[in-house]
């Protein structure tokens, strides 16, 4: 008897705030009913493990993104630290609230008998439904405030833009994913056991991880393709996409150096420059015109003068050099200049009087370049791309403009007319080369000529404009051939590129999971102030250094016409993201039906 009073004083807590919070009204407020769901969650410690979880990831995601200087390097870390966060720590946490909802407080069925005489079903699902998805959201909100917060307060509140416009993008994205993931694990917990739910979602979880391993695949076999050309030309496949990725960057403006980038690609593809034409007469002229229009080059002709040259060899091959002339001999030099580049203080003056807002942008993005290669290679620019000075050598030849003279000359040589010789282009090269980089050839040398060569001979825009020149001419060239020639689908590794790619193809149509991330990726984009050619390369610009191998991300197929051409828009031959949305959001919508159907069936 004792025993029975005992249990019959004995409550529930949770029970207690039914009977004196809930029970007094005659229809209960869906706010009191959201409340009373929040703080029977209240009393799991999870919860509070998960929400202090994501603070403290936050922050150190925000004190390691001021810490990384490079925006290429925060797009990778900030991408791996999206995928822990929604597919780890959102999934965990949705998956025990729904867990905690719909499946363990049915074990309570004295709570929801006394609720359900008060309250239709359907409210009471609704409530707990918004509830998750309000502190799923309420997760992602501060997540993101707390990263923005750190991010500004340990870079001295100096900001970058792009870091707000990645962590929004961050934050839409988070706020799709849980939503589908909320709506579909509430669908397995209806229908499955709690046991058989949890296998699957964690299947769901290494998915997540796998889900773009198969295009990785397939890429990484494709290095190995190569495709022909009617023309005969042979690319390697990975050329192709290099070569058409790089058009759309130049015109999207999604490269470094964006104005002058533009400027130089579409300059070289209008006069149809390519690789093995470049250096012939009527390209150079073109190139030099292309600079002339942007005033980096000198009206006038440029006199270079220096005393006491101590030869140390000439041309033994060359009839036309006085034989009398012999080592140790001195001799003053006249070189006359034509179409030489303006210095840096020329271009500051020039970029401060230039009206035209795009040419100012081109020439303030080639000043920004100079400096930067400069700074690369440490002020000597002329030793490391010495190389690059010939095709803007331009020589003004004859014996009163350009011409060595003999000091101190015998009388015989005065008499044979041996004291000037006049110089060609070959022997300014020759003594380049050899103060520069210390090549020996069949030419004039000097022993104390470094003054001369290093800082007379040194026109430091001339080799930031060669290098910007030798940067794009492979990509415009390639572009120009393979743009105007037809595939050979009979060789080369064509039909196996295309039967690898229809099959991806295939798959991508069910690949939700890289689909949905591909929203993600797409409307992100990359840093694209990291977007830009090796510098220690000759022409290698790396375009998906940033991607994320486990990402999806709109991967084009290279697509032709009827008559076999690669067609100009290509690079949009891609399954769209909004397509996976429709999906989802269909396969949501019906998720959320039957779960809240079979909540509304089931039997308290």
């Amino acid at each position: 008897m004792v025993e029975e009073n005992y249990e019959k004083k004995k409550t529930n807590p949770l029970q207690n705030f039914i009977k004196q919070k809930l029970i007094k009204y005659r229809r209960i407020p869906f706010v009191k009913l959201m409340k009373f769901s929040f703080k029977s969650l209240l009393k799991e410690k999870l919860f509070y493990i998960l929400n202090l979880a994501t603070i403290i990831i936050s922050i150190l995601m925000g004190i390691i993104l001021a810490f990384v200087k490079s925006g290429s390097s925060q797009v990778v870390i900030f991408n791996f630290y999206i995928l822990f966060f929604v597919c780890c720590l959102m999934f965990v946490f949705i998956l025990r609230m729904i867990q905690f909802f719909f499946s363990k407080n049915f074990e309570d069925k004295t709570t929801y008998i006394v609720l359900t005489n008060q309250v239709s079903r359907t409210k009471f699902f609704i409530a707990q439904y918004l509830l998750i998805i309000l502190i799923c959201a309420v997760n992602i909100l501060m997540s993101f405030i707390v990263i923005n917060i750190f991010y500004a307060v340990f870079t001295l509140f100096h900001y970058d833009v792009f870091i707000l416009r990645m962590t929004s993008m961050y934050v839409i994205y988070c706020l799709l994913a849980t939503f589908f993931l909320i709506n579909f694990i509430s669908f397995l917990i209806f229908i499955f056991t709690l046991q058989t739910t949890t296998i699957i979602c964690t299947l769901l979880l290494a998915l997540s991880f796998i889900a773009n391993i198969p295009m990785s695949f397939v890429k990484a076999n494709e290095k190995s393709y190569y495709v022909q050309f009617t023309s005969g030309d042979i690319f390697q496949l990975n050329d192709i996409y290099d070569a058409y990725s790089l058009y759309d960057h130049v015109n999207d403006g999604n490269i470094k150096y964006p104005h002058l980038s533009k400027y130089v690609y579409n300059y070289f593809l209008s006069k149809e420059m390519v690789t093995d034409q470049f250096h012939n007469t009527t390209n150079i002229n073109y190139r030099m015109q292309m600079w002339k229009d942007l005033g980096l080059i000198n009206p006038n002709p440029v006199v270079i003068t220096e005393t006491n040259l101590d030869l140390f060899s000439k041309p033994l091959r060359d009839t036309s050099v006085p034989n009398t002339w012999a080592i140790y001999d001195k001799f003053n030099i006249q070189i006359t200049l034509k179409d030489t580049f303006i210095t840096s203080d020329q271009l500051d003056e020039l970029i401060n009087k230039t009206v035209d807002k795009n040419t100012k942008n081109i020439l303030v993005e080639f000043r920004n370049f100079t400096n930067e290669i400069n700074k690369y290679f440490n002020n000597d620019l002329q030793f490391e791309k010495y190389d690059l000075f010939y095709d803007f050598l331009f020589l003004d030849s004859g014996i009163e403009k350009s011409y060595l003279e003999k000091l101190n000359p015998s009388e015989e040589e005065i008499e044979e007319n041996k004291v000037t010789y006049a110089l060609k282009k070959q022997d300014v090269v020759s003594f380049y080369e050899y103060s520069v980089a210390g090549i020996r050839n069949d030419g004039f040398r000097f022993t104390n000529a470094n003054d001369l060569v290093r800082n007379q001979l040194n026109f430091n825009l001339m080799y930031s404009a060669r290098i910007i020149e030798e940067y794009f001419i492979k990509y415009s060239s390639n572009y120009i051939i393979m743009s105007s020639n037809a595939v050979s689908k009979t060789s080369g590794d064509w039909n196996s590129y295309t039967k690898g790619r229809s099959m991806m193809r295939g798959l991508s149509y069910f690949n939700l999971y890289s689909g949905l991330w591909m929203v993600y990726t797409k409307n992100l984009g990359f840093y694209n102030n990291d977007i830009w050619f090796s510098p220690n390369s000759f022409s290698k610009i790396y375009l998906e250094d940033q991607k994320n191998l486990f990402l999806g991300y709109p991967e084009y197929d290279i697509k032709l016409t009827s008559t076999n051409m690669i067609e100009k828009n290509t690079t949009s031959n891609y399954i769209k993201p909004w397509y996976y949305l429709v999906i989802l959001f269909g396969i949501s919508t019906f998720s959320f039906s039957i779960a809240l159907y079979k909540f509304r069936k089931f039997d308290f």
